[in-house]
């Protein structure tokens, strides 16, 4: 067709592509190793008695919440308060209990402000990634203005429209996984899942290809269960009782807790648990999650 390549241009943008890659890469991992409680930080915490287990019970309810801070972490270190940690800096802030979602079974963390708005002190911290390292929920972000200190009074926010994104994907992938079993039967297994706000994976064992049909008519089952509009209900429930719902699904190999939630689409668990055994619970999504 007439038409030159400039390999060598090419190669010359290709070498400064890489580079700004390595340099954001290194950075984030940079940021996040700092940020990240170790097994000797969590004995530090347990023997100093600097928190409790965090309650985050709260991460299934909307709204904020009022919490009190328990510990100020930067740099494998516990601070008294913000005044040491360098401008700009990320850390974490451990609260007594919170409504943030800690990255987990495949959901990814929520985003938010911890505030602090009274008489004598004003501050804000943004919470840009939240993890939980052996029952400890850490808030990572960057201090924006103000002053934090352990026993603080602060107001925990997270962003209500992000959450709205992951809930929505999150169920999303209850869906895609009974729509899947309808149309493989139980051969198939869940290996995993990403929900983020803008899209969602759902990771899956099958001894062939997914055939331009066959995803056809899984997609088609997953729109008409979305047409549905039906409610999300969720309980914690006894394991033994749970595992024992007619079309629960699961994910092979994995640990789950005593009580265990279970979350059922169009039927309520209460019902559920009354009469474990009926067929037609087979008829939904009913699965384990503990994502909101």
């Amino acid at each position: 067709n007439g038409l030159g390549v400039d390999e060598q241009g090419f190669l010359q943008e290709q070498e400064k592509a890489k580079e700004i890659s390595r340099n954001a890469r290194n950075a984030g991992a940079d940021d996040r190793e700092i940020v990240a409680l170790d097994m000797h930080d969590i004995a530090k915490i347990e023997q100093d008695k600097i928190a409790n287990i965090t309650n985050d019970n709260f991460k299934y309810q909307s709204g904020s919440i009022k919490a009190t801070v328990k510990g100020i972490y930067y740099n494998h270190s516990f601070f008294p308060n913000t005044d040491d940690i360098p401008s700009g800096k990320s850390f974490g802030i451990i609260l007594d209990r919170t409504n943030f979602y800690a990255e987990q079974g495949g959901q990814q963390y929520d985003s938010g402000f911890i505030t602090i708005d009274t008489v004598d002190a004003q501050a804000e911290f943004e919470v840009k990634n939240v993890q939980v390292f052996a029952g400890y929920v850490l808030h990572v972000g960057c201090l924006i203005y103000g002053r934090f200190a352990v026993e603080n009074e602060a107001v925990a926010s997270y962003n209500e429209p992000r959450r709205k994104l992951l809930m929505n994907n999150h169920t999303a992938t209850h869906i895609l996984n009974y729509a899947l079993r309808e149309v493989f039967g139980n051969t198939i297994d869940q290996k995993g899942s990403l929900v983020a706000p803008e899209k969602l994976r759902f990771d899956f064992s099958l001894k062939k290809g997914v055939s331009n049909d066959e995803l056809a008519i899984v997609e088609s089952i997953s729109n008409e269960f979305i047409k549905k509009n039906k409610i999300v209900y969720s309980k914690d429930v006894s394991l033994s009782v749970a595992k024992a719902i007619h079309g629960l699904r699961a994910v092979f190999g994995e640990v789950y807790p005593d009580p265990v939630r279970v979350v059922s689409i169009g039927y309520d668990v209460n019902d559920i648990v009354q009469d474990v055994s009926n067929p037609k619970w087979g008829d939904t999504s009913i699965e384990f999650c503990g994502g909101t």
